[in-house]
Parts: structure tokens; C-alpha cells; sequence
């Protein structure tokens, strides 16, 4: 009786493209599946390891570039000075802000006096780019191994420092974490942060494995000694923002990267960026991914796959309504139920492990236009095309 509908079939008189569309729908599915439990996976798997170091704690410093920022600054930066650290300092750039930022930084060193200021006064005739005031930072520095954030960012504990610099290792020269978002209300900021998760588990997993290609200066680590090595931003100066990014791409590699995701290494950002700043941020960052090597294969693979497998569903869609005939959609229910789940449980622990909570269910809703956002972002990509390509 079980298998009285499949001897009912006539399956020789299914047409060969109807074949043609399943195979190409069961291939989108596995290629899929492999990205969300493999490619994904170990991302969500993976453990930071704790007391790497076996030489104690080193000095290290906390660079910050701050332009008009007073507010963050007198609500974060305090969080940063009373870190639970033997010897640390925090070096504040501030990058010609015209707000109350130096007397707030002039305030706060009075009572820290391992408070750091260095500043670049504003030239109206000639401009810079943030590439200076990171720059200047790490010159500033007295120590060789600097951690990066940003006067929006907050650590959960005073325990973030010391985090950050268990996962140096003997030989680490780069750490990559992450920082999440406050959790704020609206659907602009629900899909930023949700394109935020989903990225994370492409770079993150691409960093695991020692070949990273985006981070962000918000929760990050460099040795001086890598930076001047490289002679610092010297050879990419022609590329707009995203520094870290090239930074990475370039001098990131598997013997000297770590990765870390312990719950006190993640940072929390407070930045309210709009619909159209994000947007600007998503056109740079594809621009950039676009020019390197490192993860465009599996971004763009992951992508297309995604794309020809709701256009496959679209197609059965239209069989069984055009041609009455359901088969297609019947066999396919079973696959696009077990991708379903498997997006739930993945979304679900990711969100957890980044800390990026109240977002699970966008993230499912986003996986389905993020296809269009990316198109129109490859579309409006800034015109870098004279520009070397990122090795």
C-alpha cells in the first residue's frame, strides 16, 4: 500500500527538463546543507582556548580614534580604563573633534593614569582618512601588542582585555573577535545586525582556518611589530575606509592568527547606524571582497546556490499551477523542510554564541532578500577597478 502512488507514476512520461530542474535543485541543496552544518558549523563549534600564554600578562595597549564622540567617550571609555589587567594603557586618538571630546579625555586623565591622548588637530585645507588616526595611534603606543575598538563599544566585563590577550598565543600577531549590537528596535537595524551574523559566519570561519578577510577595528588585535613590518597602511593607501579589512587580507595568516569567541572577549556597540550609512558600509565591503581572494569563492558560491534553489522553487511553483502537476513541489517539500530546520538550529546557536539576541527570526527572513541587497551592492560598488588587487 506504501508504495502503490510511486507505481502509479509514469515516469517516463515526466518531461527531461523537469529532471533537468530537480538535479539542479538537489545539487543547491546539498551545496546548502554543507554550508550551513560544515562551513557554519565550525564556527559554532569552535571553542576558544584559555591560557594559551604560558609567559603571563604582557603590557598591552587599547588604541581608540574618537572624532566628536564625547558622549561615548564618557560613557564607555571608564569601562576600558578599569580593566581587570596587570599592565595596560589606553591610547585615545582624538581626530579633530570639534565637540566637548577634549575636555571630557582631559577630565578622565586626571582620575587614569594610564590614559593615553594623543591628538591630530583639524586642518581645514588639507584632509585625512582614518588611516592616519590609526596610525598615529599605534605610534603612540608603548606596548607591542595593541587591541583596537571604538568609543561606541563596551566591554561586558573588566574581564575583555585579559580575553583578548589569551588568544594571542606564543606566536599570534592578529586576533579577530567580534562586537554585537545593543539590542535597539526597528527593521533597519534588525536586517543590519542580521547581515552583520550571517557575514560573521563567513569571515569568522575563514579566520578558524587561517585566512581571514574582514574584520573590524571595533574588537581586533595587531603586534606593532606586524604593522611596521608591513610598512604599515603605506601600500593601500588608495583604498576608501576598511582598513582592518585590507590590513587582514594582506598580512594575516594561518601561523600568526588567532580567533577568539569567549563570552568576555565580545564587545557590545551602541552605534546607531542608519539604513543608508550600512548600505554605503555593504557596497565598500563587496567592492573589497570583490578584489581579493580570500572568501569570495565561498561567499559567491553559497549565494548562487541560495538564488538557483528559490528559483527552482519558484519554477515547481509554477508547474503545479500551470501544468497541475505536483510531483516536483511534493519531492521537493522534504529537502526545503530539512534546509528549514537546519536554518533554525544554526541561526539560532549563532546568535547566541555572537550575542546578537532578539534576531533569530529576521535572520530566516533575511536569508531570503539577502540575495537582492547583495546584487544591488555589487551594482553600486565603488569604482576601485585601477586599484592593485588584494592578494
Amino acid at each position: 500500500m506504501k508504495f502503490e502512488f510511486f507505481n502509479s507514476i509514469r515516469w517516463d512520461a515526466i518531461p527531461f527538463y523537469i529532471y533537468t530542474l530537480y538535479g539542479i535543485f538537489a545539487l543547491c541543496w546539498l551545496i546548502q546543507l554543507y554550508y550551513y552544518l560544515v562551513h557554519f558549523g565550525r564556527v559554532l563549534r569552535f571553542r576558544s582556548k584559555s591560557g594559551k600564554r604560558n609567559d603571563g600578562q604582557l603590557p598591552v595597549s587599547i588604541v581608540i580614534c574618537a572624532k566628536n564622540e564625547q558622549h561615548n567617550l564618557k560613557k564607555n571609555l571608564p569601562l576600558f580604563l578599569k580593566q581587570d589587567y596587570s599592565t595596560f594603557e589606553v591610547v585615545v586618538v582624538n581626530d579633530g573633534s570639534t565637540d566637548e571630546s577634549e575636555m571630557v579625555l582631559y577630565d578622565l586623565k586626571q582620575h587614569h593614569s594610564n590614559l593615553q591622548i594623543t591628538t591630530i588637530e583639524q586642518d581645514r585645507k588639507f584632509g585625512h582618512d582614518k588611516k592616519l588616526a590609526i596610525t598615529v595611534g599605534i605610534k603612540a603606543a608603548r606596548y607591542d601588542f595593541i587591541v583596537f575598538t571604538e568609543p561606541d563599544c563596551a566591554p561586558r566585563s573588566d574581564k575583555w582585555l585579559a580575553a583578548i590577550w589569551q588568544a594571542f598565543g606564543p606566536s599570534g600577531e592578529v586576533v579577530v573577535s567580534y562586537c554585537s549590537a545593543d539590542f535597539r528596535g526597528g527593521i533597519a537595524e534588525k536586517i543590519i545586525r542580521s547581515d552583520s551574523v550571517f557575514s560573521a559566519l563567513f569571515s569568522l570561519r575563514a579566520a578558524i582556518k587561517g585566512k581571514p578577510y574582514r574584520s573590524s577595528i571595533k574588537n581586533m588585535g595587531i603586534s606593532q611589530a606586524l604593522f611596521f613590518r608591513n610598512k604599515g597602511f603605506a601600500s593601500y593607501n588608495a583604498y576608501p575606509q576598511s582598513e582592518e579589512t585590507i590590513f587582514l587580507c594582506r598580512n594575516a595568516n594561518r601561523q600568526n592568527t588567532q580567533v577568539t569567541l569567549a563570552h568576555d572577549a565580545i564587545l557590545s556597540s551602541s552605534q546607531k547606524l542608519t539604513f543608508g550609512q550600512w548600505f554605503q558600509q555593504k557596497c565598500i565591503y563587496a567592492s573589497l571582497l570583490n578584489m581579493g581572494k580570500r572568501g569570495r569563492k565561498h561567499v559567491h558560491t553559497e549565494m548562487t546556490s541560495r538564488v538557483l534553489l528559490f528559483l527552482c522553487v519558484a519554477a515547481f511553483i509554477g508547474i503545479a499551477v500551470l501544468r497541475q502537476s505536483y510531483l516536483p513541489l511534493a519531492a521537493a517539500a522534504p529537502l526545503l523542510l530539512i534546509r528549514f530546520t537546519a536554518k533554525v538550529v544554526v541561526f539560532s546557536k549563532a546568535t547566541k554564541k555572537l550575542q546578537e539576541h532578539g534576531i533569530a527570526v529576521w535572520l530566516l527572513i533575511y536569508d531570503i532578500f539577502s540575495p537582492l541587497l547583495a546584487f544591488v551592492a555589487s551594482m553600486a560598488q565603488p569604482n576601485l577597478h585601477k586599484i592593485k588587487k588584494i592578494k
